[in-house]
């Protein structure tokens, strides 16, 4: 494959448990034409081979070892091998609905963007899960409303030349590196646009290992710099990368679209009358 349209790149540590999910999802695509990089932070589980064994299952797939664990980092590195006009940032822990790539295609050609995502379900049937992935789609949506537009961590699709026209993303950040990311494309005039339709898994495990409170705290001191002075904090206290943190709980499991969409209704039902 010379020439794909897309590059996939998905940055892990420790991902054994969650990364196949997400491979498999890719290799149900309808839309075919595309590569993936699968850059590891140097795992200690078996995540780079459970990665190969996907090798012959998908268009392509190279796996690329990087001399330290960091998302920029490791985002950056794939972008540097990356063949296609269209990068796909994505979440170890994240899975793509079959249709997913095939919807961003015609999204493409419909409203020629520079810079996008799309929204999230999440991956379980829990209310306040519906809720939390809810409020994170508002979230999004919400930073082009305030001048303020991210390129979200869990799904950003952004054309090569926009993203190596600002360096790629900032090495420098442990944390907001998505949020840097976009501060900086915004300057450029590359604004944040947003897909309408659910077609991606959020996972919701950070927010179950280490609670709401911890987690809406932590977003709300994360913002609050970012809305006054348009600057990004670069380290946060307390978070730390890796799927090894949720090795100890027990799978959620994971709803069908229809099951989501259905609470999703009737709890807006609720909210607005």
């Amino acid at each position: 494959m010379e020439h794909p349209l897309f590059s996939i790149i998905i940055p892990t540590l420790n991902e054994e448990l969650f990364l196949p999910n997400l491979l498999a999802s890719l290799a149900s695509q309808t839309h075919k034409n595309f590569e993936v990089f699968v850059v590891d932070g140097a795992s200690r589980d078996k995540t780079v081979a459970l990665a190969r064994d996907w090798v012959k299952k998908l268009p392509k797939l190279d796996i690329i070892a990087s001399d330290r664990a960091s998302l920029p980092h490791q985002r950056n590195l794939g972008a540097g091998a990356a063949h296609g006009e269209w990068l796909i940032f994505v979440d170890a822990d994240s899975i793509f609905l079959p249709y997913s790539l095939e919807r961003i295609v015609d999204y493409i050609g419909e409203t020629k963007p520079k810079m996008f995502s799309t929204w999230a379900k999440p991956d379980s049937s829990l209310v306040n899960d519906a809720i939390m992935t809810l409020l994170g789609n508002i979230y999004w949506e919400s930073t082009v409303l305030l001048k303020r537009p991210v390129a979200p961590g869990p799904l950003t699709i952004i054309r090569k030349d926009v993203f190596e026209s600002v360096g790629g993303y900032d090495e420098t950040h442990e944390y907001n590196e998505d949020v840097d990311l976009g501060l900086r494309l915004s300057e450029q005039g590359v604004i944040l646009n947003m897909l309408r339709e659910t077609l991606y898994v959020w996972s919701m495990r950070r927010i179950r290992r280490e609670g709401k409170v911890k987690q809406i705290s932590q977003y709300i001191l994360a913002f609050l710099p970012i809305l006054l002075f348009r600057r990004p904090l670069k380290h946060m206290p307390g978070y730390i990368m890796g799927g090894h943190l949720y090795k100890n709980k027990k799978p959620v499991k994971r709803s069908v679209l229809k099951i989501y969409e259905r609470k999703l209704k009737q709890l807006m039902k609720e909210l607005v009358g």
